[in-house]
């Protein structure tokens, strides 16, 4: 397993920590595959992240590392002892636990959890709705000499 460096925090970069051994983790992947835009993908299943990289995406979401671990798959009963140092073990020793995948983009950051949230979290409108239908009346005729409406 290679350890991760730096978190990209890069306006024109968009980041996805996620585990491929989760549902959540490969769908929201998924989503992202067709943009052009620069991604950088940090599957924990594969890479490591460190202690300190934990610490601080905790911190940028407001949380504790022990937030960022789902309990139910942990099969943690009692985690009233646990430190920092405990939550990260159990993260890099067990991807499958991350609650949600991590976007980051510049000083965003945001866990998401449910898959189709990451477009609009890096800002992609789905087929221009968002864009057009508040300041312009919507495009119900064909555009091209295939489409069909009817």
């Amino acid at each position: 397993m290679k350890t991760m460096g730096v978190i990209a925090t890069d306006d024109r970069q968009l980041t996805l920590i996620y585990s491929s051994e989760t549902r959540v983790g490969t769908h929201t992947l998924s989503y992202l595959q067709g943009m052009e835009d620069k991604i950088q993908t940090i599957d924990i299943a594969k890479t490591e992240v460190t202690g300190t990289q934990w610490a601080e995406i905790a911190d940028k979401l407001g949380c504790k590392i022990g937030d960022l671990v789902d309990k139910r798959v942990a099969k943690v009963e009692d985690t009233s002892e646990f430190t920092s140092v405990d939550w990260v073990k159990i993260l890099q020793n067990n991807s499958e636990v991350l609650t949600q995948p991590i976007a980051i983009k510049g000083n965003k950051i945001k866990q998401i959890e449910n898959p189709p949230n990451i477009m609009n979290f890096f800002d992609v409108e789905s087929a221009g709705i968002e864009k057009t239908m508040h300041t312009e009346k919507p495009i119900i005729s064909s555009k091209t000499e295939d489409e069909n409406f009817k």
